[in-house]
C-alpha cells in the first residue's frame, strides 16, 4: 500500500486587459511596387495590412469590391525563419537561432514550413503530417505527439488551443527529446518562414489553390476573389494595396487572478505563463469578452509575475492506492 500526497500551489498575479476599436482598413487604388506601397501606408496610415483572421479577411474583401480594385498588396512578405512560439523570453542566448538542418536543407522555393525527422526539413505548409506540440505546463514531458495529420497552420491552431504551441527546438538536447516521442513519421514543428510588414506574428493565411508558388523572395497580393497569391515585389501593373490604421481608443483594466497549480510546475517558465494566459483569455472570451481584447501579464516590483499565497489545507488530500 502506498500513500500519495497530492501537493498543489496557490499563486496570484495581475492581468492587464486592453481592448480597442478594431483597426480600420483602407484600399488605395494606385499602382505601386510592394516597397512603395509599404512606404505610402507608413506615411499616411499605420502600415500595409496585416490580416489576423477570417473576419478581417471578409472585411477586406468587401472593401476591395466596393472600391472596384484589382489585385492588392498586403503586408505579408517572405522573410527569415522564425518560431511559432514568439516570446523572446522563452529563448536563451542563440537558442532562437538554433537550426539542426539536414544536409541540403533548407532547399528554398515554396517550402516555408519545417518538419523534423531526426534533423530539420523544409516542406510545403499545405502538406498534412503528424505534429509535435509543446506543453509548457508539463516540465516532465513537455513534448506531445499528435498523430492526426494536419497542415502546418491547422497543427499550429490545434496546439495553441490544446497545449502551448507547436514545439520549438532550442538546442540539440531538445532535438533528441522530440525524437524520443516523434514516432516513425516526419512531424511538423513550429519553425516557419514569413514576415508581416508591421512585425506581427499573425499566422493567418488564405492562399489560393497552388499558392504560394514563386521562387525566391516574394510578396503577397489579394485577388478580387479574396484568395492570396505571391508574386514579385517589384511589379506595379494592376497592383493596388491595402493599408491599415490603428485605433487610438484603448481601454485598459487590471484583473487579479488566482491559479492553483501542481507544485512541480515551474511558474516562472515563460511558456508556462503564456499557457496560463491563453487559458484565461479563452475563458474570458467564452464569457463574452470582446475578440479584439488583448491580455498581458503585469510584473510586480520584484520583476516576477506570480506570488505564492497561503492556502488552507483541505481534507482528502491524501489518497490510498493498492
Amino acid at each position: 500500500m502506498t500513500l500519495l500526497l497530492m501537493t498543489t500551489l496557490l499563486v496570484s498575479g495581475l492581468v492587464s486587459l486592453s481592448s480597442s476599436v478594431p483597426r480600420q482598413f483602407h484600399v488605395v487604388k494606385e499602382q505601386k511596387s510592394w516597397t512603395e506601397a509599404q512606404q505610402y501606408c507608413r506615411e499616411k496610415f499605420t502600415d500595409l495590412a496585416t490580416i489576423d483572421d477570417m473576419t478581417e479577411m471578409e472585411k477586406v474583401k468587401s472593401l476591395i469590391h466596393e472600391a472596384g480594385a484589382g489585385n492588392a498588396w498586403i503586408g505579408l512578405k517572405r522573410g527569415d525563419w522564425q518560431w511559432s512560439l514568439a516570446d523572446r523570453d522563452f529563448y536563451g542566448e542563440n537558442e532562437a537561432e538554433f537550426r539542426n538542418w539536414a544536409p541540403g536543407q533548407p532547399n528554398g522555393g515554396v517550402q516555408e514550413c519545417v518538419a523534423i525527422r531526426g534533423k530539420l526539413y523544409d516542406n510545403l505548409c499545405s502538406t498534412t503530417l503528424p505534429f509535435i506540440g509543446y506543453d509548457g505546463g508539463n516540465s516532465t514531458h513537455p513534448y506531445v505527439l499528435v498523430t492526426e495529420e494536419k497542415t502546418w497552420a491547422d497543427a499550429q491552431r490545434y496546439c495553441r488551443e490544446n497545449h502551448t504551441d507547436l514545439a520549438s527546438v532550442r538546442n540539440q538536447a531538445e532535438n533528441d527529446q522530440i525524437e524520443q516521442v516523434r514516432g516513425a513519421k516526419e512531424a511538423w514543428i513550429g519553425l516557419f518562414r514569413a514576415a508581416w510588414s508591421d512585425g506581427s506574428s499573425s499566422s493567418f493565411r488564405h492562399w489560393g489553390a497552388g499558392e504560394p508558388d514563386n521562387q525566391g523572395v516574394a510578396c503577397t497580393e489579394i485577388e478580387p476573389s479574396g484568395q492570396w497569391k505571391d508574386t514579385g515585389c517589384q511589379h506595379r501593373d494592376g497592383s493596388h494595396f491595402i493599408c491599415y490604421e490603428d485605433s487610438k481608443e484603448v481601454k485598459r483594466q487590471i484583473v487579479r487572478v488566482e491559479i492553483k497549480v501542481a507544485s512541480h510546475v515551474n511558474i516562472h517558465d515563460p511558456a508556462v505563463q503564456q499557457a496560463f494566459l491563453q487559458q484565461i483569455q479563452q475563458r474570458l472570451r467564452d464569457s463574452g469578452m470582446p475578440a479584439d481584447a488583448k491580455l498581458t501579464w503585469r510584473r510586480q516590483p520584484d520583476g516576477k509575475i506570480f506570488k505564492e499565497k497561503e492556502e488552507k489545507k483541505e481534507e482528502g488530500r491524501k489518497r490510498t492506492e493498492l
